[in-house]
């Protein structure tokens, strides 16, 4: 039986996150998003995972981030056995 192998996604540091959107222009499938958050005072646009197009876990965010602000971690309800 093939299993499917549980897909890593980008998880954010928006301590570091300069809110370039380097990561959301280069995503090969769009499946990043910038929306202003009250994360800092200035409401700058901050990367978040869409909700049209699912994420393949390719890193290309996190290899382009220019700050290293995106590690690839599996979602917090996916259990490795």
């Amino acid at each position: 039986m093939n299993e499917k192998k549980p897909i890593k996604l980008p998880q954010f540091d928006y301590s570091i996150c300069m809110a370039c959107t380097d990561c959301v222009i280069n995503c090969p499938l769009s499946c990043l998003v910038a929306d202003k958050t009250d994360v800092d005072y200035y409401k700058k646009a901050y990367p978040r995972l869409g909700n049209y197009n699912p994420c393949n876990g390719c890193m290309i965010c996190a290899k382009d981030c220019p700050v290293g602000a995106i590690t690839m971690a599996l979602p917090e309800h996916v259990k490795v056995a």
